[in-house]
């Protein structure tokens, strides 16, 4: 769900420098932003955004909320960016600096990160501003670069104009950017002043409508969100567990028309039949891989979500199993290792790096994926993460379905071999979507099909 939060505010001050907008899903309010824009001492700025949203996973009411603040000097140019995200287990806050291209962060525990950002990098939480610059061009489409704090990376944002379907005279421009409805991104709504009169955000098959409203906008929130309605993919029939050591095949198809994309790995085999994905699942149905020195390099090296080059990762994964034997036996070691580690509250939101994941021993698939990844690399093993669905019978409230999930593959010396920590073991109701090195952009553009998915059919493969 951090990509709910990862968007910004796109609005232009009021008179008094604050406006408010409430936060819509399905018509009914979940939260609520506040950005305020002041003028400092000495000639700089100061620009605040508190984004607060209520959902509702695993029949529990949680409070997401996500603080900005942006201090610029006299001449405009980024002096200091503050950040602090409270989602579930991940409970981040840092401090920037700037010097030149270069941001340094001081989180509030742990070591500082220099970042080196392009030239052109704009750092504003306000749409309304970052956007200005189209008001002077008759261009249809331009590509920013914009720095997203919660990936601490710079990255492109494209935005292009598009025809006012509203009908509404006030409307100065429509503007969608990133994904469109299809695949996240928003539609945004400006008047003739450059004000925000609408924003639709696209997360994951729902839609989060930013209005404007008078102000003091955090009253009492009347439906929380659901964060598993869009997220969750009916089976077609109930799977036995019997049934999940078998060759499974399965038909998947997408309410939009278009064609799945599902990765290839030696355990899944993915054909396509027109706009259907025709999937096969068991240890070996599968082709086989053979990865590049370059590829191995990445999935054994750390990064800032599979942190196996951190003090306590390293000195766990060591005492855990012993660095020369067989690759099968200590994954198997350190997926006993992450289960007896996890023992904290279960929660859907957010996306938590190793070293928070072993501190708070909380969290989802997520937490337990990136952590058994960064054990099994600080042995030297080289492990990729997979992101996709799992069966199950029963997933907060939702019956017979396949719920997002994510998991492990090792490389032994000869192939990719799938671990789940979450769940216990691999077996042939995983579909694998995407496959990363860990980092939340490996698998975005590929989990943002989730809601368009649909399972036409679901059975055992006959032995021959």
């Amino acid at each position: 769900m951090l990509a709910i939060l990862a968007l910004c505010s796109a609005t232009a001050q009021a008179a008094d420098g604050v406006r408010w907008f409430t936060l819509e899903s399905a018509g009914s309010r979940t939260g609520y932003v506040r950005l305020e824009r002041t003028e400092e001492a000495g000639g700089g700025t100061r620009v605040s955004e508190q984004v607060v949203l209520v959902l509702r996973q695993l029949d529990q009411t949680a409070r997401v909320e996500r603080h900005v603040i942006l201090r610029r000097d006299s001449a405009g140019a980024a002096r200091e960016f503050d950040y602090a995200l409270d989602s579930g287990t991940v409970h981040e806050n840092w401090h920037g600096k700037f010097a030149g291209n270069t941001l340094v962060l001081t989180p509030a525990s742990g070591p500082a990160q220099r970042l080196e950002l392009p030239d052109d990098t704009r750092f504003t939480p306000d749409r309304s501003e970052l956007l200005a610059d189209l008001r002077q061009t008759p261009d249809a489409a331009a590509t920013l670069t914009v720095f997203d704090p919660a990936r601490r990376s710079a990255g492109p944002l494209r935005v292009r104009r598009i025809d006012d379907a509203t009908g509404d005279a006030a409307t100065w421009m429509h503007l969608r950017s990133g994904g469109g409805a299809a695949g996240g991104g928003e539609d945004l709504w400006f008047d003739a002043t450059g004000a925000l009169v609408r924003l639709d955000a696209h997360v994951l098959g729902a839609t989060l409508r930013w209005v404007p409203c008078s102000s003091d906008c955090d009253a009492d929130i009347a439906t929380p969100m659901d964060a598993l309605r869009s997220l969750v993919v009916r089976s077609p029939v109930a799977i036995p567990a019997e049934f999940k050591h078998r060759t499974l095949r399965y038909q998947v198809s997408r309410a939009d028309g278009a064609t799945p994309q599902l990765a290839a790995t030696p355990e899944q085999a993915v054909s396509y039949d027109g706009a259907h994905a025709v999937i096969t699942v068991c240890d070996d149905c599968g082709a086989a891989e053979t990865p590049a020195a370059d590829e191995l390099a990445r999935y054994t090296a750390a990064n800032a979500w599979v942190r196996s080059d951190a003090p306590e990762i390293r000195t766990l994964a060591l005492n855990s199993a012993p660095r020369g034997a067989r690759t099968d036996y200590r994954m198997q070691k350190l997926v006993e290792v992450v289960q007896r580690r996890m023992t904290g509250s279960i929660d859907l939101l957010g996306y938590a790096d190793a070293v928070t994941a072993l501190r708070s021993g909380a969290g989802d698939c997520t937490e337990f994926a990136v952590l058994l990844g960064a054990l099994a690399r600080a042995q030297g093993i080289p492990t990729r993460l997979v992101a996709g669905l799992a069966y199950s019978d029963n997933f907060g409230g939702h019956r017979e379905v396949f719920g997002p999930h994510m998991w492990v593959q090792a490389w032994d010396g000869t192939r990719w071999k799938s671990y789940d920590a979450a769940l216990g073991e691999f077996d042939a109701t995983h579909l694998a979507l995407a496959v990363g090195s860990g980092a939340p952009e490996d698998f975005e553009r590929l989990l943002a099909q989730i809601p368009q998915l649909r399972i036409e059919k679901a059975g055992a493969v006959k032995a021959p």
